[in-house]
């Protein structure tokens, strides 16, 4: 029986692009694997896959009764609904640790920007060369997950492997990735409910059910436009507080549209709240939208 390689529900590029290029490790390990998505892949992961000549993973509902891995992510509540009923094996992660097992497995959480950073460093400490299109991938995902290195969960560890694998992939990561990311951020042919759970993930704070939404855009305007429309939205879920952080790469902060007091996006992110408020420096849901908001719910 093939073990399952995946990441998380509304998949990034670090989700499909860690998934594929664990798949092939552990199949040049001699263990056979097969990487699968819980969504279709979006347009920046698209773009990685197209540019690089892979193919896009299944897309799965059900990993009842398989071995599985779990990829950039941890949660329950993010993974496939029916993970209690599957043989969980091992986690590979750069998030915070929010998971128990009934038995010991093995867990490879690092305080890196990307989980294919991790992915990069099990294939130099397995002695696996790197061929061309997962090292494409590689680099696509952390170029994707830190911005191009502006996000605060940026390391010397991300940096050093977009070093080789920029080679490797014979590619300029500045040039690749800014075609990358307007690729990624085209909003074209998306409803107001695609975009806000394009990368969207929800916590448990303090009791309350919490939604962070992400999305990068180098098209601003075209979303503040429609702000009743995304409010209308986003205050109809049966979220007790969401907030969707749509996030400028080039002024490297994110504008804010919010279900929430207004006591609490002020408190949290240290502005003067209102709809479409500007929060200066804030790029990263890790490192600051979910802490923040942690800190002040709780």
């Amino acid at each position: 029986m093939s073990l399952l390689v995946f990441g998380h529900k509304n998949p990034d590029t670090d989700s499909i692009c860690s998934a594929i290029s664990l798949t092939y490790l552990k199949n040049k390990l001699g263990i056979e694997a097969k990487a699968c998505a819980l969504g279709k892949p979006q347009k920046e992961a698209l773009f990685a896959l197209n540019y690089f000549g892979v193919d896009a993973p299944e897309i799965i509902d059900s990993a009842s009764g398989k071995d599985v891995i779990l990829v950039d992510h941890n949660e329950k509540i993010q993974t496939i609904d029916d993970i209690d009923s599957a043989n969980l094996l091992e986690i590979i992660d750069h998030h915070k640790v929010d998971i128990t097992t009934d038995v010991p497995i093995n867990i490879r959480v690092m305080p890196v920007g990307c989980t294919c950073t991790i992915v990069y460093t099990l294939f130099k400490e397995n002695n696996i060369e790197i061929p061309k299109h997962i090292a494409g991938l590689l680099l696509s995902a952390i170029l994707s997950d830190t911005l191009l290195f502006k996000s605060p969960t940026t390391t010397e560890l991300d940096k050093k492997a977009c070093e080789e694998l920029e080679k490797i992939a014979n590619v300029n990561k500045e040039e690749y990735a800014m075609e990358m990311f307007k690729a990624g951020t085209s909003l074209d042919g998306y409803s107001i409910e695609e975009i806000v759970n394009m990368d969207f993930k929800e916590f448990n704070m303090g009791g309350k059910n919490v939604g962070i939404g992400q999305v990068f855009t180098l098209d601003i305007d075209s979303i503040l436009s429609k702000k009743d429309e995304f409010l209308s939205f986003i205050n109809s879920t049966n979220h007790d507080i969401l907030v969707l952080a749509i996030t400028d790469i080039i002024k490297e902060g994110s504008y804010l549209l919010y279900k929430a007091d207004d006591s609490i996006i002020s408190s949290a992110f240290d502005v003067n709240a209102n709809q479409g408020v500007f929060a200066s420096g804030v790029v990263s849901r890790k490192k600051q939208l979910v802490p923040n908001l942690t800190e002040i719910i709780k």
